[in-house]
């Protein structure tokens, strides 16, 4: 019995001693990483001055004073995709307001038709129909579905 008694005493001491020594471990990276810091700072001031001058001479022959940077190049999208397009957020009264004027006059059309007259995605078009219930009237399905104003 006393063997088990002293092995979780020693268990835990072990325990504390590793939470000290992560903590010690991790509040000297955090000094080393303050020291980096400092030296970027100071060799970036050290020389701000002479890349000014050379800025001034670049601008004065009519070259580009800042020269693109590699990570902004990394941001470009590759050859051959296409950058993601993003609408703007409408709320339910907005495309009320667009869907009566585009189907006044009792006018069926497609929600292809829809989606470009009002700035639509597909997602938020079956999120307004299920919000908004009674709004429209709808005829066909899959493809040939059309859309009317109900009344």
């Amino acid at each position: 019995m006393k063997t088990k008694g002293a092995n979780i005493d020693i268990l835990k001491q072990f325990a504390a001693l590793e939470k000290k020594a992560s903590k010690q471990v991790l509040s000297a990276k955090a000094a080393i990483e303050k020291k980096i810091a400092k030296e970027v700072a100071s060799v970036h001031k050290k020389y701000a001055k002479e890349l000014k001058q050379i800025d001034s001479m670049l601008s004065r022959f009519g070259l580009s004073a800042k020269a693109p940077k590699a990570p902004k190049a990394a941001k470009a999208a590759p050859v051959g995709k296409r950058t993601r397009r993003s609408l703007p957020k409408i709320s339910d009264e907005e495309i009320k307001a667009q869907l009566s004027k585009i189907l006044s006059g009792g006018k069926k059309v497609s929600s292809a038709v829809i989606f470009k007259e009002v700035g639509l995605a597909r997602p938020r078009f079956t999120a307004f129909l299920k919000a908004n219930n009674g709004f429209l009237h709808i005829e066909g399905n899959k493809r040939s579905t059309t859309y009317s104003l109900k009344g």
